[in-house]
């Protein structure tokens, strides 16, 4: 008996309780979850030290629909002002990604079946940042972001890209976008169904929905790091929806099967990777060892301003981790 709730209305409420244990996985509405265990505190949140580390809570695994999540979080309105005071150029970059080279071909895929009566074609990123990912592509596309960040939404605009509200929810317009792309987004809200149903309105008839995220199937993470993993250790990071949550989402709305690219997050050389295989270990091991070579570095290079307390290993591109889902709206 599948016994998910993700297409009825009660999965689609208010804010998910934030103290006590979970009853209920928060992206399908199962019952059937259990614990993995402590994730250690932080205090270090959209590039920004914080004066008092966030609680880590524990991570929790779906046994129906395979998804992972925090819990407990904190409400939508912290989150929110976390992020408009976070750093401009926290999530810049993309030297090496491989997620980004093979999306920027799907959305040139979605260009040519547009044909040219469609042109340009609307691509909208939620989650733009400073823009980097949208001013990499054709000039003659038509670029909207969505961007809670005040000086990312900022440094953005600077650069040409229509930033159209801080959320979708804030965006009241329905757009046409041949292209949604949310790349390293979903798992920063407590909600992933959520911030979906809020981007389906705006996307256009045979539109696609690009989602570029963890992947919550990943052996290692789920069987033997669990809650000391690199990716669920960020406090940005609190739900983590596998595959058949997107699969479960898009039956329940009539939209067309979704495809998955399972990937390692970037390219790196062997003596970074090797670096980063030994700090995922530490953290595994013990966190707080992990925080005392993070604080001795720290001091070493006398680093200005304050200075963290808590450290999470970051180990991005050693791990086939990562999962491109796309889902399609018929013509």
């Amino acid at each position: 008996m599948n016994d998910t709730g993700i297409g009825r209305s009660r999965a689609f409420g208010s804010s998910p309780a934030m103290t006590g244990e979970p009853t209920t996985c928060r992206l399908c509405g199962a019952t059937r979850i259990r614990c993995l265990g402590a994730i250690p505190d932080s205090d270090y949140f959209a590039g920004r030290v914080l004066p008092q580390a966030i609680d880590g809570g524990h991570l929790w695994r779906c046994e129906a629909c395979a998804s992972m999540f925090r819990h407990p979080v904190l409400p939508d309105s912290a989150y929110l002002a976390l992020y408009a005071q976070g750093a401009a150029d926290e999530w810049r970059g993309d030297e090496g990604r491989q997620d980004l080279s093979i999306i920027r071909t799907m959305i040139a895929e979605a260009g040519t079946a547009a044909g040219a009566g469609k042109v340009p074609v609307r691509v909208l990123d939620v989650g733009c940042g400073s823009g980097d990912f949208l001013v990499s592509l054709p000039p003659e596309l038509a670029k909207f972001g969505i961007e809670p960040s005040v000086a990312a939404a900022a440094a953005a605009t600077h650069r040409g890209v229509t930033v159209a509200a801080p959320t979708l929810e804030d965006w009241p317009a329905r757009g046409g976008f041949d292209v949604i792309t949310m790349i390293d987004v979903i798992e920063h809200v407590a909600l992933p169904q959520r911030l979906l149903d809020a981007a389906l309105p705006h996307l256009a008839p045979g539109g696609r929905l690009i989602i570029a995220t963890g992947d919550a199937g990943h052996g290692l993470w789920r069987r033997v790091f669990q809650s000391r993993f690199w990716y669920s250790s960020f406090p940005e990071h609190i739900s983590f929806p596998s595959f058949e949550f997107f699969n479960l989402w898009q039956r329940a709305r009539g939209l067309q099967t979704p495809t998955v690219v399972q990937l390692k997050y970037r390219h790196m050389p062997v003596v970074t990777r090797s670096l980063h295989v030994a700090s995922q270990m530490i953290f595994w091991a013990s966190p707080a060892l992990l925080n005392g070579v993070g604080r001795g570095i720290h001091a070493l290079r006398r680093t200005p301003g304050p200075r963290r307390r808590f450290f999470s290993p970051g180990a991005p591109g050693v791990f086939t981790d990562h999962q491109i889902v796309v889902i399609r709206r018929a013509p």
